[in-house]
C-alpha cells in the first residue's frame, strides 16, 4: 500500500498547491497596482495640504483666542473695573469655536482680583516673566489635555495688570488635525518602500501558503495511513480467508464507507463458515445415510431366517427333556427380544438413511406446536407463542418429528416432572423458536458432539435423532443451536428464515431500481 499512500498525498498536496500559484500572482499584481495608485505625487500634495490648512487653522484659532482676551482687557469696562471706578467686570468673552474654560484678572503681585471660575492663580512668576518678554501677549497649548492658556499684560495709570483666559477646542477639531497628520505620516513611510511593501505583501501570503501546504501534507498522510491501513487489514483478511482460516476477523473501528466493506467482509467470512460447516455436516450426514442403509440392508436380511430357525427349533423338539425345553424357550424369548430390538435399530437406520423430500407448505408454526400438546397431556408444557408471527414454508411431518424429539430429549433427561418452556419470536426476516428445559444440563464436551449421528448419552438408543433433527431444520434453511449449563437446564434454539421477507425485500430492490431508472 505504500505506492497508494504516496499518491494519496501527491494528490493532496496538488490540490492545496496548485491553486496558490494563480492566487500568488494575482495578489501581488494586486497589491502592486493598489499600492501605485494610493502611493503617488497627487496624494502626497492633497495630504500636505490637507495637514497645512489643518496648522493654519489652529494657528488662527490661538490667534483669535489671545485676540479675544486683549479686547476684553482693552473694553472701557475692564479699564474702568481695574482702576477701581466701577464695581464689575463686563461680561467674558465667548469666543466662537472654544469653549471657555476659566478667566482671571491678576494685580501686579499675582494676586487674583477676580476670576470667573476657580481662582486657584493661572498666572505664576516664571510665566510672567515669560509674557514680559513676549510683548505683553502670550498662548500656552496643551493639545494632549485639551488646554489653552492665552495670557495679557496691560498699564492702567502705571500700574500692571494681567489677564489669563483658559480655554478648550471642540474634541473633533483636534482629532481630525491629528488623524490629518498621522495619515501624511503613513503616507511617507509607504513612499519611501515602493517596492518592499508589495514584497512584503507577497512574503506573508507565501508564508501562509506554505503553512496550509504543510498542514495539507500532513493530513493527507494522516488520511492516507487510515485509508490504507483499512486496506491492508482487508488485504491480510482475504489472504487468511485464501488460506483457509475462516475464523479470522477484521477489527471494526472505522465508521466510515471503507469500515462498512470490512463489516461485509467479516459477514461474508461467517456466512462462508457457515456455509462450509454446514456442507461439511451435510457431506458427513450423506455419509452416515449410506453407512445407514448399508447396515440396515445388511442387518435386516438374516433376522427372518434366523426368527424361523430359532422358532423351528421350539417347534420341532419332541423330546422328554423338560429342562431343556425350558431353556429351548427361555432363548427362544431371548433371540426374539434381540430380534425386535434389532428390527427397530434397523427401522432407524432406515428412516435415517431414506429421508423422503419437503413437501413444503405454508404453515403456522403456532399452531403446529399447539397441536403437539395433545401428545404429551401429563407434561409440564409451557407455550409463550408470539401473537405477530408470520406463515412459513414448512414441511408438517418433519417440524413435528423435530419438537417430538426435542420434547422427548427433554423429557428423558428431566423426567415427568421437567418443566418445558416453547417459545416463539418474530425477528426481521426470521422466526426464532425456543425449546428450554429445567433438566440437568450438558457439559461442554457434550455439547460440542451433541449433533454428530450415533453420539449418545443415554444408556440405549442410537444417537441419531438429534442429528436428524439439525437435518430436518438446515433443509428448511435454518439453523440450530443448543446452550446448556450443568444444573440449571437446556435450551435448543431454532431460526427458521421468513421466504416472505426476501420476496419484499427483492421487490423493494426492483421498485428502487426502476424509479432510479
Amino acid at each position: 500500500m505504500g505506492s497508494l499512500r504516496t499518491r494519496l498525498v501527491i494528490i493532496f498536496a496538488a490540490v492545496a498547491f496548485l491553486p496558490m500559484v494563480p492566487i500568488a500572482w494575482l495578489v501581488y499584481d494586486l497589491v502592486e497596482q493598489s499600492y501605485q495608485i494610493g502611493v503617488n505625487a497627487d496624494v502626497e500634495t492633497a495630504l500636505r495640504q490637507g495637514v497645512d490648512f489643518s496648522r493654519e487653522l489652529y494657528q488662527q484659532k490661538r490667534e483669535h483666542l489671545s485676540d479675544q482676551l486683549d479686547r476684553w482687557l482693552n473694553a472701557p469696562a475692564t479699564r474702568s473695573f481695574l482702576s477701581g471706578a466701577s464695581g464689575a467686570p463686563p461680561a467674558p468673552p465667548q469666543p466662537a469655536g472654544w469653549s471657555v474654560l476659566n478667566l482671571q484678572l491678576l494685580d501686579s503681585e499675582l494676586a487674583v482680583r477676580w476670576a470667573a471660575q476657580s481662582r486657584d492663580p493661572l498666572l505664576n512668576p516664571p510665566l510672567a516673566e515669560q509674557l514680559s518678554q513676549s510683548s505683553g501677549r502670550l498662548t500656552l497649548s496643551q493639545r494632549e489635555s485639551n488646554r489653552f492658556l492665552a495670557l495679557h499684560q496691560v498699564e492702567i495709570r502705571g500700574k500692571r495688570y494681567y489677564g489669563a483666559l483658559q480655554a478648550a477646542l471642540p474634541a473633533d477639531f483636534l482629532e481630525a488635525s491629528d488623524q490629518a497628520l498621522s495619515i501624511l505620516q503613513q503616507y511617507r513611510r509607504l513612499s519611501l518602500s515602493p517596492l518592499s511593501v508589495p514584497r512584503q505583501f507577497l512574503t506573508v501570503f507565501l508564508v501562509l501558503a506554505l503553512g496550509i501546504l504543510a498542514l495539507t501534507t500532513l493530513l493527507a498522510v494522516w488520511l492516507s495511513r487510515r485509508i490504507t491501513r483499512s486496506l491492508d487489514a482487508l488485504v491480510t483478511g482475504t489472504r487468511e480467508i485464501g488460506r483457509g482460516n475462516l475464523n479470522y476477523r477484521i477489527p471494526e473501528k472505522a465508521r466510515d464507507e471503507v469500515g462498512g466493506v470490512i463489516r461485509q467482509f467479516n459477514q461474508m467470512t461467517g456466512d462462508l463458515k457457515a456455509f462450509q460447516e454446514r456442507t461439511r455436516y451435510l457431506e458427513q450426514m450423506a455419509a452416515w445415510q449410506e453407512i445407514a442403509r448399508r447396515l440396515a440392508h445388511e442387518i435386516k436380511n438374516p433376522l427372518t431366517p434366523i426368527q424361523l430357525t430359532i422358532q423351528e427349533m421350539v417347534d420341532q423338539y419332541q423330546g422328554e427333556d423338560e429342562g431343556y425345553r425350558q431353556l429351548l424357550s427361555e432363548c427362544h424369548e431371548i433371540i426374539s427380544e434381540e430380534i425386535h430390538n434389532l428390527r427397530r435399530l434397523v427401522r432407524e437406520f432406515s428412516d435415517f438413511g431414506r429421508l423422503p423430500e419437503l413437501e413444503l407448505q405454508s404453515l403456522s408454526l403456532n399452531k403446529l406446536i399447539s397441536e403437539m400438546l395433545a401428545l404429551y397431556p401429563h407434561a409440564d408444557l409451557h407455550l409463550e407463542l408470539a401473537a405477530n408471527l408470520p406463515f412459513l414454508d414448512l414441511d408438517a411431518d418433519r417440524m413435528r418429528r423435530v419438537l417430538i424429539n426435542l420434547i422427548e430429549n427433554a423429557l428423558q433427561a428431566g423426567g415427568e416432572t421437567c418443566r418445558i418452556g416453547i417459545r416463539t419470536t418474530a425477528a426481521p426476516g426470521e422466526v426464532l423458536l425456543e425449546i428450554r428445559d429445567s433438566g440437568p444440563g450438558m457439559e461442554e464436551a457434550v455439547l460440542q458432539r451433541i449433533f454428530e449421528p450415533y453420539f449418545t448419552t443415554k444408556g440405549s438408543g442410537t444417537g441419531l435423532g438429534l442429528a436428524i433433527t439439525r437435518k430436518m431444520v438446515e433443509e428448511h434453511g435454518g439453523r440450530i443451536s443448543v446452550s446448556s449449563t450443568p444444573g440449571k437446564g437446556t435450551c435448543f434454539e431454532i431460526v427458521l428464515p421468513d421466504p416472505r421477507s426476501e420476496e419484499r425485500e427483492a421487490k423493494s430492490e426492483e421498485r428502487r431500481a426502476n424509479s432510479e431508472e
